[in-house]
């Protein structure tokens, strides 16, 4: 599947600052909307979260920044619900004046626009990071990982008032046999099935893929065989998805674009973004022939940058697996 998707263009669209890193990005009527962390480097304790609008060719149109004194804002998610409304979930890490962790929670804001946000709600479940969260039926549901239990559980409900965590997990060491799941995307179909991808720091390290039908009490799930961090995925048809992250060539880390083939649980390679040392976290946008993409990456001067990468070749490669 090599040489079909062609990058059209390619910019960075965060400002010079020390550290930008781990995107997400959705679209708006009238262009695009792209979160990402600003800070010191990957693990300080000052992440603030930039909100930035960007038209079609990468150019910011505003910025918006919000940040807590001795806090760090990690790993900003955007989503869309049923009625329209723009939703931004972030781990909140509060620090000692040592950087030491006092105390961590999920945040979420809500806007119509994304320039102007609301203030702050807490929620979910002490201990638990909700990676991202994805609408059915006006229900917002996200897989968050516990890193002491060495597992991952379905979260349910919505993140201005209370999420309920499934009684069973959905991917567990005791359970499963594979240890440290975490980060995660997810696709959920009109009828409700969930299709999971899920990032592995353990034994292996390769990620898995897995589905679950209401009321979401049983999982399949089914290793790639291939690592994959910060996961981001989108469907492509009825059995495929195009999937992003990081990949380790076993030199070095870069961003990367798959097909994954539902039926066969297959992953092939598509595109690999200019990319080197800290890297990923792709946030992910499918109109038509064109997908666009917000990563960050470490390749050029040793800056830590927040891209926007435009991609075509995708109706092309659409029609292909349809034959």
């Amino acid at each position: 599947m090599r040489n079909i998707l062609q990058i059209h263009q390619l910019k960075y669209v965060s400002p010079l600052a020390a550290h930008c890193a781990f995107t997400d990005l959705i679209a708006l009527d009238d262009g695009f909307l792209c979160c990402y962390r600003r800070a010191t480097n990957h693990v300080s304790g000052d992440g603030s979260i930039d909100v930035v609008k960007l038209n079609e060719n990468g150019k910011r149109l505003f910025r918006q920044t919000l940040s807590f004194p001795q806090t760090d804002l990690r790993d900003p998610k955007l989503s869309v619900d049923d009625n329209g409304k723009i939703w931004l979930i972030a781990y909140c890490r509060q620090v000692e004046n040592d950087g030491s962790t006092i105390k961590t929670s999920m945040l979420s804001w809500f806007s119509d626009n994304g320039r102007y946000w609301s203030s702050p709600n807490r929620f979910g479940e002490h201990g638990w990071w909700l990676w991202r969260i994805a609408w059915h039926k006006n229900t917002a549901l996200g897989l968050a990982y516990n890193r002491k239990a060495d597992r991952l559980d379905l979260f349910q409900g919505h993140p201005q008032r209370r999420f309920y965590r499934h009684p069973v997990a959905a991917l567990s060491l005791e359970r499963d046999g594979l240890g440290y799941p975490n980060e995660s995307d997810l696709v959920i179909d009109n009828r409700g099935e969930i299709n999971a991808l899920v990032r592995r720091d353990a034994d292996s390290f390769s990620a898995q893929f897995g589905i679950s039908k209401p009321p979401y009490h049983r999982w399949q799930w089914q290793d790639l065989g291939e690592y994959i961090g910060g996961p981001a995925m989108l469907p492509l048809g009825q059995e495929h998805f195009l999937v992003a992250g990081r990949k380790w060539t076993g030199d070095t880390f870069v961003t990367q674009i798959w097909l994954l083939n539902k039926s066969y649980v297959q992953l092939s390679e598509c595109l690999t973004l200019p990319s080197a040392g800290d890297n990923s976290y792709p946030g992910l946008v499918l109109q038509g022939d064109n997908l666009f993409i917000s990563y960050y990456s470490s390749h050029q001067d040793n800056q830590t940058r927040v891209y926007f990468a435009h991609i075509t070749g995708v109706e092309t490669l659409a029609n292909i697996i349809k034959q």
